[in-house]
């Protein structure tokens, strides 16, 4: 094919679907179409993040536990733990303290999604940094500039460890945070306050409140009344208390998993919309693709992916796409279905070297080549031939001639590095494969099993 046809080939198919363009470090990335991400070179510029000015708006609650505003006052974190609700309203009342934001001059943020901690850092900086639209920071960025924020960070986030917690504390040590738990894991917090609710009792429940209860505690995460009468076909819900037009259950219940498969089916029915709050409902998306890949739902599993993970992309959520993807891939191993799996590998070979990690990148995008090229798809291996050619040349750029030897000497190195690391995880790979579940790439099973 000619490079004219190449590139004809690759605008005809980004111009049959709606782009979104990120402008990375030191290439563009274009997301939205169905055969996958494309990079593209672009000019180095000096790159620049202004800060924001934090809020000088708050409404000064009550605080039911002074001692927690005095140790946030000292520039001491905290730690709230217990069950029940109490100790998210004592955060949220924090968060509206004047007096403290004389002492943290950058910024009072409060966050409750329980998002990983790549996408938590990605959201920690745009709250403290004016961020283009169309702009992803990338991680040295991000916490070169998070490092010297003398911020508040009230988190309501389940899901973190105790390691990520620290991990999260390394990247702003001039910052300072106030963490609500069920049980303690915030070792490093100077001061832990115990809050509980006293035991909430519903007293005798009927059939229809009990299937609400029981929804909520199996799905663990807040829903809507819409999505809870179209998950139970009940909309009385005035037993239990929303919480910003949610709800959400903060006490113990008994689960049934019956309802999370009747949530799988509101999920599949809701992403034919093609819905625009995909980002907003990420937490409910990613417990049901979760809970679909450990039921063995592949089929499920890969249609939930190819509809929502451009959003993801495009909100630069990067650590919940990359999951988004894993789940994709190892549910076409499942299916053998080889045009999803060679999909799924350019996906994350292209994120891989967006995120600087550019053997992990180069290997898995040459592996989507090979399964594309198998499968003559001939549009799928011009974008993935594509990546691959842009990665060399944002590698080994045309500068001097002196300048492209020592350029593609450093190519020649990490290439001949990945084909060494390749031939042996190759050979190790052909000895322990086995059955037809396996993946074809000869470095897939190593990188994202």
């Amino acid at each position: 094919m000619s490079h004219s046809a190449f590139f004809s080939t690759i605008e005809t198919a980004l111009g049959e679907t709606i782009v979104v363009r990120l402008i990375l470090e030191e290439c563009e990335l274009l997301i939205g179409s169905e055969y996958g991400a494309i990079l593209q070179g672009i000019p180095l510029k000096e790159r620049s993040f202004e800060p924001i000015s934090p809020s000088s708006s708050f409404s000064n609650p009550e605080v039911s536990i002074p001692q927690a505003l005095e140790t946030l006052k000292a520039r001491q974190s905290i730690e709230i733990y217990g069950l029940g609700f109490a100790k998210i309203e004592l955060l949220r009342s924090l968060s509206q303290q004047s007096e403290l934001q004389e002492i943290y001059p950058h910024g009072i943020l409060y966050l409750e999604q329980a998002d990983p901690l790549e996408d938590l850092l990605q959201i920690i900086f745009e709250r403290l940094y004016r961020v283009p639209s169309d702009v992803k920071p990338s991680r040295a960025e991000i916490r070169s500039k998070l490092s010297d924020r003398q911020a508040l960070i009230l988190l309501n986030h389940p899901n973190l460890t105790a390691a990520e917690i620290e991990q999260l504390q390394r990247v702003l040590p001039e910052s300072r945070f106030a963490i609500a738990s069920v049980v303690r894991r915030f070792s490093q917090a100077n001061s832990a306050i115990e809050l509980s609710d006293s035991e909430a009792d519903f007293g005798t429940v009927s059939e229809q409140e009990n299937a609400v209860l029981e929804l909520l505690a199996t799905v663990g995460v807040s829903l809507t009344a819409e999505q809870i009468a179209a998950i139970t076909n009940i909309s009385d819900l005035g037993f239990i208390q929303a919480d910003q037009g949610r709800y959400k259950l903060w006490r113990q219940h008994r689960i049934s998993e019956s309802w999370m498969q009747k949530v799988l089916v509101y999920v599949l029915d809701w992403i034919r919309s093609k819905p625009d709050e995909i980002v907003q409902e990420r937490e409910l998306l990613m417990v049901t693709v979760q809970w679909a890949a450990n039921q063995r739902r592949f089929s499920e599993v890969i249609k939930i992916v190819r509809s929502i993970e451009g959003a993801f992309a495009s909100a630069k959520l990067w650590a919940s796409w990359s999951k988004l993807l894993r789940w994709s891939l190892s549910a076409s191993w499942a299916l053998e279905d080889e045009t999803t799996e060679a999909w799924a590998l350019h996906q994350l070979g292209t994120l891989a070297f967006c995120q600087q990690e550019v053997t992990t990148g180069y290997d898995t995008l040459r592996d989507a080549l090979t399964l594309r090229t198998e499968l003559k798809e001939q549009t799928a291996i011009d974008f993935t031939t594509h990546n691959i050619n842009q990665i060399k040349a944002l590698i080994a750029p045309a500068k001097s001639p002196k300048h492209q030897r020592q350029s593609y000497w450093i190519v020649g190195v990490i290439f001949a590095i990945a084909v060494t690391v390749s031939i042996g995880v190759g050979i190790v790979y052909t000895q322990q494969r086995s059955g037809d579940q396996k993946p074809r790439s000869s470095l897939t099973l190593a990188r994202f099993s």
